[in-house]
């Protein structure tokens, strides 16, 4: 006590902070819930980084309390500390702070979740008319985009008949929301006329529908934009993804179909869903046109 009472108050103070701050407990670690496991128990999180402009670094989490975690969603903004000790990382506390919002990455979508917001690569090509078309001009609409070529042997048409299907089956308000677009992977070949005939033979209603090509390197540009593989096979034909993508009003893609999972059902009830959203966002009578 007499070492301590020989202490300068002011240095005394200074002691009191110091022991206090190696005391207190860290803040707690920031993040955006991406991905849950619940059958795993563990949860994917993107973690704000504290050096400046660097991007979040996701990390698997294991949760043990199952009812947090399946009330967990992808979007949702939380704030957790690590338990000490453990070989992998484990949440000891993790608490919702909200939603994330647009500026940082993250979307609403129909159905009260969210998704990641990726942006869509502008299309600038001619239409089967010669007219041109931009994908950013359809902004406030929906547009269906898929990638074909005229003389596919089988898998074009199968995907331009499924979607065909869909268009069909589209209430009147999602019909006006909508355009189809579809894209050629053999420009050098499609030009409007090919186009135009691919389309009546295959039942396409063109007044809703745009088949679009254009200068070899920009047709195939916008195919690589879009992660469209493609390839020149032995017989002729061109092997190509099958993929067909959904880009909501914002002009940010919402969906993405595969050959394997191109159900027209499950498109036709993804567009009406996000139709319906894009009706609270526009005034009324406004249809999916170019501005």
């Amino acid at each position: 006590m007499d070492f301590l009472g020989r202490i300068p108050i002011r240095r005394w103070i200074g002691l009191c902070a110091l022991a206090s701050l190696a005391c207190a407990e860290p803040p707690p670690h920031l993040g955006i819930v991406e991905e849950t496991a619940v059958e795993f128990g563990r949860v994917l999180i993107a973690t704000e980084n504290s050096a400046p402009d660097a991007a979040p670094e996701s990390a698997w989490v294991a949760v043990s309390d199952s009812d947090l975690l399946a009330g967990l969603s992808p979007g949702q903004r939380v704030a957790y500390r690590l338990r000490k000790g453990t070989a992998k990382p484990e949440a000891e506390s993790l608490s919702v702070l909200g939603w994330a919002t647009e500026a940082e990455g993250w979307i609403d979508v129909p159905g009260h979740r969210r998704i990641r917001a990726r942006r869509a690569s502008d299309v600038r090509l001619k239409d089967q008319e010669g007219r041109p078309f931009e994908l950013t001009d359809w902004r406030g609409g929906l547009v269906l985009l898929d990638f074909i070529y005229t003389r596919c042997p089988g898998p074009c048409p199968a995907q331009t008949h499924d979607l065909v299907s869909v268009q069909r089956g589209l209430s009147a308000l999602a019909r006006s929301r909508t355009r189809f677009a579809s894209v050629t992977l053999e420009p050098e070949v499609d030009d409007g006329p090919a186009l135009r005939a691919y389309a009546e033979a295959h039942g396409v209603d063109l007044s809703g529908w745009s088949f679009l090509t254009g200068e070899p390197q920009h047709a195939l540009a916008v195919a690589r934009d879009w992660g469209i593989g493609s390839s020149a096979e032995p017989d002729g034909s061109i092997g190509h993804t099958l993929h067909s993508f959904l880009i909501d009003d914002r002009g940010y893609v919402v969906a993405r179909y595969s050959s394997r999972d191109r159900d027209p059902d499950t498109i036709r009830a993804d567009i009406e869903r996000f139709a319906h959203a894009a009706e609270g966002r526009l005034p009324s009578g406004v249809q999916a046109s170019p501005q």
